[in-house]
C-alpha cells in the first residue's frame, strides 16, 4: 500500500509461489473471468480429508493482483488464497488446485499487461474456475509524496482524481479480459477491496500523525467504491475487506491484523481475508 515499499506500496517482484491441490466440489457462483499478474506458482497435491466427489474433477483457483495475495512482508505466512482453497477443499470435498500469481508492486496497468496475449497470466487464467482479483492500491503510490514532510495539501483527495479514472478504466478492461480468456465457461470471480490503500494502524499513526487515518480512510473508501462498482457491473462478487478489517462501523484498529510494516496483512490478516472470501461465496453455493 505505502508507495516506495517493496510491498503493498511498490510491491517488488516476488519469487514464484506454489500452487496446491486441495479438495472441493462444484463450481461456486457462475460468473466469467480469469487470472492474475506476476508471481509464478508450482503445483502441490493436498490429500483431501474426505473422499473427493470425483477423482478426475479438479477445481482450479487462481489469485491475481499485487503484494497482498503474494503474501509479501509476512515471512512464513500462508497467503489467503491458499487458506481459501483449503476451505473450498474441505467444504466441497473434491480436488482444488490453487495458483497464486500475486506480484509485489503490481498496478492495474501491470496486471493488464500480464493478461495480454503475450502475458504470463493468460494461460493460468484460461484454466481457472475461480479467480480472485486484488489490485489498485499501487495506482495511488504517488499520492503520498510530501505527506510526511508537512507538504500535505488540504485538497489532497481531489488531486488524485486522475488515478481513479485509470483505476476504473483498467479494472474494467481486466474483468473483460478475464471473460475473454474463459470463453464463456462457468467461472467465479471475486474482486476484493482494501482496508487501506496506505499503511494503517500503529505504524501509520507513528509515521504520518493522527490526521492521516481520516485522510487515508476517505481515499480508501473512494477506491473501494470504484472497485465495487466495476466488479458489480461485470457480474463479479465484490469482497469488502474494509469492514472485514475494521468492523461494520469501519473504525476498528487493524494493527493486530497487519505485519510489522503496517501495510500488509500478517497471518491473522490473511485468515481474515480468507474468511471474507469464503463468506462471499457461501450464499451462492448453499443452494447448489
Amino acid at each position: 500500500m505505502r508507495p516506495g515499499r517493496d510491498e503493498h506500496g511498490t510491491r517488488g517482484r516476488r519469487a514464484p509461489a506454489a500452487a496446491a491441490i486441495l479438495a472441493i466440489g462444484l463450481v461456486l457462483g457462475i460468473i466469467t473471468a480469469g487470472s492474475s499478474p506476476g508471481t509464478r506458482l508450482a503445483t502441490d497435491l493436498v490429500t483431501p480429508s474426505v473422499a473427493p466427489v470425483a477423482d478426475t474433477a479438479v477445481l482450479n483457483v487462481v489469485s491475481i493482483g499485487d503484494s497482498i495475495p503474494a503474501g509479501n512482508n509476512c515471512a512464513g505466512c500462508t497467503p489467503f488464497i491458499e487458506l481459501f482453497g483449503q476451505v473450498l477443499a474441505r467444504d466441497r470435498v473434491s480436488k482444488v488446485q490453487v495458483t497464486n500469481l500475486g506480484v509485489g508492486g503490481a498496478t492495474t496497468t501491470d496486471l493488464l499487461e500480464s493478461l495480454g496475449a503475450e502475458g504470463d497470466d493468460s494461460a493460468p487464467v484460461r484454466d481457472a474456475d475461480v479467480v480472485t482479483v486484488t489490485i489498485g492500491a499501487n495506482d495511488f503510490a504517488s499520492s503520498l509524496d510530501g505527506y510526511p514532510d508537512g507538504g500535505y495539501d488540504e485538497n489532497w483527495p481531489s488531486t488524485v482524481d486522475p488515478d481513479f479514472d485509470v483505476l476504473r478504466s483498467n479494472l474494467t478492461t481486466i474483468l473483460q479480459r478475464l471473460t475473454e480468456l474463459r470463453e464463456g465457461r462457468p467461472t467465479t470471480v471475486l474482486v476484493t477491496g482494501y482496508w487501506n490503500v496506505f499503511p494503517d494502524g500503529d505504524v501509520a499513526r507513528h509515521e504520518y500523525g493522527p490526521g492521516f487515518e481520516a485522510d487515508s480512510a476517505a481515499l480508501t473508501r473512494r477506491v473501494d467504491t470504484v472497485i465495487e462498482e466495476v466488479a458489480t457491473a461485470h457480474d463479479a462478487i465484490y469482497v469488502d475487506l474494509l469492514r472485514a478489517f475494521k468492523g461494520s462501523a469501519e473504525t476498528d484498529d487493524p494493527t493486530e491484523l497487519l505485519a510489522d510494516d503496517g501495510d500488509h496483512p500478517n497471518q491473522a490478516g490473511h485468515q481474515k481475508i480468507s474468511e471474507a472470501l469464503s463468506a462471499a461465496v457461501a450464499p451462492r453455493s448453499a443452494d447448489r
